[in-house]
Formats: structure tokens, sequence, C-alpha cells
């Protein structure tokens, strides 16, 4: 029997349909994704709503990879420590997003941070001086919330400034 138009056209149509389904789902996880970072630094550190984000941002079972902090307790107990600890340490910290991308399972944010350094950090005593520096963090994101953190600053660029 010979094929018909009709026999080869469907299913050809229906796999277009379905991409196009597939696309936008995808579109709109990465900018869900987005949106959860941007809520992070915009609201959560720059407003001081990290208290309040923590669970609306976070997984539940969230790790820390970056291995300044080997010790890192996980999961929302965690965020709160690192919260915490940041909060004491570098007071008025701002935060500006540069660049943000993401897709459905990644987030990545470029940021610039100016602060000053009030508690112990580094190995060095509350300086009291105002520092900026810029930082990436690459998160593992999983139903818009995020999953895990991998952190790279300019320590060097930080140290350097809160030398006496």
């Amino acid at each position: 029997m010979k094929p018909t138009h009709l026999q080869w056209i469907a299913p050809f149509l229906l796999s277009l349909f379905l991409l196009s389904c597939a696309a936008p789902r995808q579109l709109k996880m990465a900018d869900r994704n987005k949106e959860t970072i941007r809520l992070w630094f915009e609201e959560g550190w720059n407003h001081n709503r990290n208290e309040e984000l923590i669970e609306k941002c976070f997984d539940l079972n969230w790790k820390d990879g970056n291995p300044l902090r080997p010790n890192q307790l996980e999961g929302h107990e965690g965020i709160r420590q690192l919260v915490k600890y940041y909060r004491n340490t570098f007071t008025e910290s701002h935060f500006k997003i540069t660049h943000l991308l993401a897709d459905e399972k990644f987030a990545s944010v470029r940021y610039e941070v100016s602060a000053i350094h009030s508690a112990q950090a580094f190995g060095i005593a509350p300086t009291g001086k105002h520092f900026t520096s810029t930082g990436i963090v690459i998160y593992e994101m999983a139903g818009g919330k995020i999953k895990t953190s991998w952190q790279e600053l300019d320590l060097m660029g930080i140290l350097n400034q809160l030398k006496d």
C-alpha cells in the first residue's frame, strides 16, 4: 500500500505541535528561575528580607558548594546561618546584579557588592573599612527554588582593600 500525504503529515504536525509546547514551558521555568535569583538579591539582600524569603527561594535540602565553607549546614537552617554570618560580618551591604542567565535547571548571576567589614572575616579582625567586590554564583534550580549554590568571589580584591 502506497503511503498518502495524510499518513506522513499527521505525525510530522504532531511532532511540531509537541515541540512548540515544550519550548514555552522551558522558557517559563527559566524566567521563574531568574525571578527567584532577582528576588533573593534585590529584596533579600538589598532590602533585608532574607529571612522571610528563605522558604520561597530555597529548596528544603539546599546545599552550599563553596569550598570556603566546608562545614556549612544544609537546608533552610544552613542558609539562615550563612545569611546571619554575612549580615553580621559585612554590614550595609548592597548588591547590583550585572548579569543574570537561566535555563530550566540552572541560573547564574554576576554581581557587584559594596559593604563595610564589621566583624572577623578571612582571618582579619574587623576594620570598619568600606570595600567593593564582584562575584559569580551558579545555582542548581529545582521547581523554581535554589537547590545548590557555588560562589566565586574576588577574595584577593577584598583582602587588598581591608589591609592596613
